[in-house]
């Protein structure tokens, strides 16, 4: 799909939504639901700076709107963005074992703290 073709298509998705269609989107959304009284568990939001499907920019968006609702809170968020990759997040078999560890790596710390801190 050439970049002129892709460009049309995804304006006119853009401004083809109606209202409606934007009140049932923000339903859902996990950025426009973000709840300020909520207590967050960690969590660990990852991208890649060359994802031509999902733009990094919404996973630094949500990262940095965490971010700033949870300063006088104890939510942990932490955030990584490989700079190369795709949408998978990685461009290669050591990328991906990299992005893997990473996210098995923030799972044992996180659940092992907690299970230190029930003791």
């Amino acid at each position: 799909m050439d970049d002129d073709l892709l460009f049309g298509f995804v304006s006119h998705l853009i401004f083809s939504l109606h209202l409606t269609d934007w009140d049932f989107l923000q339903t859902y959304s996990p950025y426009h639901n973000i709840d300020e009284t909520a207590d967050y568990p960690p969590m660990l939001i990852t991208t890649s700076t060359r994802d031509d499907r999902v733009h990094p920019a919404h996973a630094r968006k949500m990262t940095k709107k965490l971010w700033d609702m949870g300063k006088k809170k104890d939510w942990k968020v932490h955030y990584y963005e490989n700079i190369e990759g795709g949408h998978g997040g990685a461009a290669d078999a050591k990328q991906s074992a990299f992005m893997t560890a990473l996210a098995y790596d923030f799972m044992f710390d996180t659940l092992t703290k907690n299970i230190q801190a029930e003791e």
